[in-house]
């Protein structure tokens, strides 16, 4: 199902993409999140995974599935890969790549928050995300 935000991802996956090349010190950081992120949905550790949401990406998460989030992310079907991914930073923006699965970030005051996830690349750069925020 495409969500109507996957359509404002495209944006943020083009900059994403385009500046790919520019590491930053941020890699880290962000990829640590994700892995948390993806370590915890294999483990069906809602709590974890609802922890390291965006608020907009929780409060969307747990309004669609009509039940609290740790309920609901684990009930996403979610793949929780625990291979390394390959990640890009840009500015305030994250997209970490597993495979076959994309999980978008940004970076707020208390750290970087997942914003999508359970991402698959659909036609003219644009993402179907299984979880994102409205």
């Amino acid at each position: 199902m495409v969500l109507p935000w996957g359509i404002r991802l495209l944006p943020i996956a083009v900059l994403v993409l385009a500046t790919s090349a520019c590491g930053s010190s941020q890699d880290r950081v962000a990829r640590d999140v994700a892995d948390r992120f993806e370590a915890a949905v294999a483990d069906r550790d809602g709590r974890t995974a609802c922890a390291l949401l965006a608020p907009e990406t929780l409060a969307e998460l747990e309004q669609s599935a009509q039940e609290p989030c740790v309920e609901a992310v684990v009930g996403e079907g979610l793949p929780g890969v625990r291979d390394p991914g390959q990640v890009q930073v840009f500015g305030t923006m994250a997209q970490v790549r597993y495979g076959d699965e994309t999980l978008f970030l940004a970076r707020f005051r208390e750290g970087w928050k997942v914003m999508a996830a359970g991402c698959a690349p659909e036609p003219a750069d644009r993402y179907d995300c299984q979880v994102e925020g409205g």
